[in-house]
């Protein structure tokens, strides 16, 4: 009996090549999502040093810019939480336990802390953005 050659059009060779082509297409996709990722954290992670800094200066400064930016409406607080919504809760509890320069001394280890974060995101960052 003869045999029976089913053919699709693709040789071994060109099989592999394709093959290897849409790995390496998926493996660009995911380094563009895991880099979008790192530079929306880094991003917030930057906003939480900045406000605080502001909480940093003054109490009062801090839950004013928190209470302007969600004028106590509460979807506005989900909104802005990944903004704002760690350092609020890190202050509004450090300002409650501690004394004013125990409190400030704090936020400003964690204004440090926060600092380093976003670095080390914006580090992952560009490093995941030149693998695409």
């Amino acid at each position: 009996m003869p045999k029976i050659h089913y053919s699709v059009g693709w040789d071994n060779v060109n099989v592999s090549q394709k093959i290897k082509k849409v790995v390496l297409r998926d493996a660009r996709y995911v380094m563009g999502v895991i880099a979008t990722i790192f530079g929306i954290l880094g991003t917030f992670l930057l906003f939480n040093f900045l406000f605080s800094l502001l909480y940093t200066l003054s109490k009062t400064a801090g839950n004013g810019f928190y209470k302007w930016i969600t004028h106590d409406l509460e979807f506005l607080m989900i909104l802005s939480a990944p903004l704002f919504g760690l350092t609020q809760l890190v202050a509004s509890s450090t300002y409650e336990r501690f004394n004013w320069l125990m409190a400030r001394v704090l936020l400003f280890l964690y204004a440090i802390l926060v600092l380093i974060l976003a670095i080390v995101c914006f580090i992952a960052f560009g490093h995941f953005a030149d693998m695409q």
